[in-house]
């Protein structure tokens, strides 16, 4: 994986992070089974393996150390940074984190040139708004620019 690879899937998978995390947070994690995507599990995407496990009624701490272990066994180092965002995203979905802290959690883990190209792909969605009312520091300043 290169950084274009790695900006460009950051976006969506932050994307698609906010829509689950809201879905599981409104209807219940058990919800959230219809929504995983049956490629990227047979794949061990390790998002859609979180979201499952989320769904299967798994804590946060089992599902971190589930992931951990494949996340560790990447060798590329810029596909094992994208692979702990995934954990992480999938953690606070089941954790039922804000989605407001769920980007500062994320962009915490994103350095501030990827930040800048991960924000080109996020411009048209949700995200411009949402921080501008409701984030706080460098993510409300990133998202101005």
């Amino acid at each position: 994986m290169d950084q274009k690879d790695f900006t460009r899937r950051t976006a969506h998978l932050l994307h698609r992070a906010y829509e689950l995390n809201q879905k599981g947070r409104k209807q219940g994690l058990w919800e959230l089974e219809s929504c995983i995507d049956a490629a990227g599990l047979k794949n061990r995407d390790i998002f859609e393996l979180g979201i499952k496990l989320a769904a299967d009624g798994l804590g946060a701490e089992q599902i971190k150390n589930i992931l951990s272990n494949l996340v560790e066994q990447e060798r590329n180092e810029t596909a094992k940074r994208f692979k702990t965002l995934q954990m992480t995203a999938a953690i606070c979905a089941q954790e039922g984190t804000a989605s407001w802290i769920l980007f500062n959690i994320i962009f915490s883990l994103v350095d501030d040139s990827d930040k800048k190209e991960v924000q080109k792909h996020l411009k048209d969605n949700v995200f411009k708004d949402y921080f501008e009312m409701y984030g706080s520091g460098s993510s409300v300043e990133l998202l101005r620019a």
